[in-house]
């Protein structure tokens, strides 16, 4: 049983919580809301007041938080965990933030005596709920192996990629291909319909294919039904597909399909579609066609 801190109970941080609750954990947790506090503590996690008081009280501090910044904020700024945390202690940051804050923060938990390994996943909150996310961690190779172990809780594959940073730099390499999938398929998709298929007539042809995929087998059969609702939203994959952008502008790395994908996501966010699952953008392509959208 491990004594681990939550930072951060939005979507993916509270399935963390309510995951490790059900693995027999003594789960700590920190919101600056504190309406989210409630329902983990009624499943028996014990809230603090502020990340400090958090951090000196376990052993291993998790971060699941919107961005850098807010990282940045809740476990360096005033009160901030790592001011409280032990010698030798872990932090897990779990978060999608720019590679190059991770590998400065990472410095900066060293310094402090803290171990830190980046842990950005792939999945969505009923599959944290459940422990069956992938986890692509960046780190110490010495640190992953003492706490593969812990890991392996949080998800059912486990992959480490190298140095600090090296989580977050995958993280946002995956979400690249997974946007640029999920055009191709809807672009396939708004075709199909012009030639004059049902939209479950494409889906199913294409998924007894070779070409089949996570997105055409997961999300197909949703946009067929026009069911967008979001596990993974078009603002989260927009605030990613950035990150990517950044990343290639600094290595002068030319990736013209992935500006094509990040103006197309930002007007799927334009035609008030950000808070919806990223599959919408099949919706926005059945939008600038003039195609009566399904459902």
């Amino acid at each position: 049983m491990a004594r681990v801190g939550i930072l951060g109970l939005g979507k993916m941080g509270s399935a963390f919580a309510v995951n490790l609750l059900s693995k027999g954990n003594e789960v700590h947790v920190y919101n600056r809301s504190k309406e989210k506090l409630r329902a983990l503590v009624a499943k028996g996690a014990i809230a603090h007041p502020s990340p400090y008081e958090l951090g000196k009280t376990v052993d291993v501090v998790i971060t699941s938080l919107t961005d850098q910044d807010v990282v940045d904020g809740v476990v360096m700024g005033k009160d901030g965990a790592l001011h409280g945390m032990k010698q030798g202690g872990l932090w897990i940051e779990m978060s999608t933030i720019d590679p190059d804050a991770s590998i400065r923060q990472a410095e900066q938990a060293r310094k402090a005596g803290v171990n830190r390994l980046d842990a950005p996943v792939i999945g969505n909150a009923n599959m944290a709920a459940e422990g069956r996310l992938s986890l692509l961690v960046g780190g110490d190779e010495s640190v992953f192996e003492k706490y593969r172990e812990f890991l392996s809780q949080l998800g059912s594959t486990v992959i480490y990629l190298g140095r600090s940073g090296s989580g977050h730099k995958m993280k946002l390499i995956l979400n690249l291909h997974l946007g640029a999938i999920g055009l191709a398929f809807s672009e396939a998709f708004v075709l199909s319909k012009k030639l004059g298929f049902e939209p479950g007539v494409f889906v199913d042809a294409f998924n007894k294919t070779v070409q089949k995929n996570y997105f055409s087998e997961v999300k197909g059969p949703l946009i067929a039904k026009g069911d967008y609702s979001p596990l993974f939203t078009v603002n989260m994959l927009l605030k990613d597909l950035t990150l990517a952008e950044n990343q290639a502008t600094r290595q002068k790395v030319a990736l013209p399909a992935a500006s094509l994908v990040k103006q197309l996501y930002t007007t799927s966010v334009n035609l008030g579609q950000g808070e919806m699952d990223f599959s919408s953008i099949a919706l926005t392509l059945q939008r600038l066609n003039g195609i009566e959208p399904v459902g």
